[in-house]
C-alpha cells in the first residue's frame, strides 16, 4: 500500500493554500494516472462545510489548474458513489417488500377459482405476480451490488490506497446496476396500471376468493397502490429529467448504458461549474 499520509512538503503546501479559520484533510486514497499518484486535500470551515479543494502530487507539488482537473473529477466520482452505496443503496436493501408478498400471496392461492371465472385475466394476473417477484428479489440484488462496491472500495482504502481509470470503469459498471434495476422496474409497475385497475373490477365476486379477508386485503393493496402512484412517477422523473427539467435519453434496449451516460455527462457539468471554482490549484 502506499503512504497516504501527508509528507512534509506536502503539508507545507496544503497550509500554502489554507484560508484562516479552514481546517484541513487529506484524503486516505489517491488517483493513479499516468505513472503517477495524485492527492486530494478538502478545506472546510467551522461548521464543517466543504470550502475548497487542492490537487497534488505525491510529492506535495501543487499542480495548475488543468493539470488538476482530471484527477480532481475522478477523486470526487469515487467518493461521492461510494457514499451513494453506503447510504441510498443501504436504505433501500432494508426495505421489506411485504406488501408486494402479500399480494402474491392472495393472487396465487386464489388464482384457480379466479381464472376460472375470468379466463382472460390470466396474462394480468402473470404479468402482476412476475413484477412482484422481481421487486421481493431486489433486497437481495441490492445487498449484493453494496457487498460488491464495498470490498472494491476497502481494496482501495485499506489496501492498496489509490485506483486508475480502468478500475473506476469497474467500480461504473457495478455501481451502473443498482440505478437501472431500480429505473426498469418502477417503469415495469407503471405499466400495471391498467392491469391493476382489472384486477380490481372482477373483485366484486365473492366467489373467486377463498376468504373474505384476502379480498379485503387485495382491495386495500390495489386502493393504495393507485393513491400512491404519482409518487412513483416522480421517482421514474428523476432518471427521466435533469434537475433543470430538461429531458434526458434513456434506449429502452440499453437502459444501464444510458443511465449511466446521462449520470456522466450531468456529473461533468456539475464538476465545471460546482468544483472547478473551488478548486485551489492556480492557473
Amino acid at each position: 500500500m502506499i503512504n497516504v499520509n501527508p509528507t512534509p512538503e506536502q503539508i507545507k503546501n496544503i497550509k500554502r493554500h489554507k484560508r484562516l479559520f479552514e481546517k484541513w484533510d487529506m484524503w486516505k486514497f489517491a488517483f493513479f494516472y499516468k505513472g503517477q499518484h495524485y492527492f486530494i486535500v478538502d478545506y472546510a470551515k467551522l461548521n464543517n462545510k466543504v470550502s475548497g479543494y487542492l490537487i497534488m502530487d505525491k510529492a506535495g507539488e501543487v499542480l495548475s489548474l488543468e493539470e488538476a482537473k482530471l484527477p480532481a473529477y475522478y477523486l470526487l466520482l469515487f467518493n461521492t458513489m461510494a457514499n451513494n452505496a453506503g447510504r441510498g443503496m443501504a436504505i433501500q436493501a432494508k426495505k421489506e417488500p411485504l406488501t408486494y408478498k402479500e399480494m402474491n400471496r392472495i393472487l396465487l392461492d386464489n388464482q384457480e377459482k379466479l381464472l376460472s371465472e375470468y379466463p382472460h385475466m390470466v396474462q394480468v394476473i402473470n404479468r402482476i405476480v412476475e413484477h412482484n417477484e422481481k421487486v421481493i428479489e431486489r433486497p437481495k440484488r441490492i445487498k449484493e451490488i453494496i457487498y460488491n462496491l464495498g470490498y472494491m472500495q476497502r481494496e482501495v482504502t485499506r489496501n492498496i490506497g489509490y485506483f486508475d481509470i480502468p478500475f473506476m470503469d469497474s467500480f461504473e459498471d457495478e455501481y451502473g446496476k443498482y440505478s437501472a434495476m431500480m429505473y426498469t422496474i418502477a417503469k415495469n409497475e407503471i405499466s400495471l396500471e391498467r392491469d391493476y385497475e382489472e384486477l380490481k373490477k372482477v373483485m366484486s365476486n365473492e366467489t373467486i376468493f377463498s376468504s373474505k379477508k384476502d379480498k379485503k386485503t387485495l382491495q386495500a393493496l390495489l386502493n393504495d397502490w393507485l393513491k400512491t402512484n404519482d409518487i412513483l412517477r416522480k421517482s421514474i422523473a428523476t432518471f427521466e429529467l435533469d434537475e433543470r427539467g430538461n429531458k434526458l435519453q434513456i434506449d429502452e434496449r440499453n437502459i444501464k448504458q444510458s443511465l449511466s451516460k446521462n449520470r456522466e455527462d450531468i456529473g461533468k457539468r456539475d464538476f465545471e461549474n460546482k468544483i472547478v471554482p473551488v478548486l485551489r490549484n492556480p492557473k
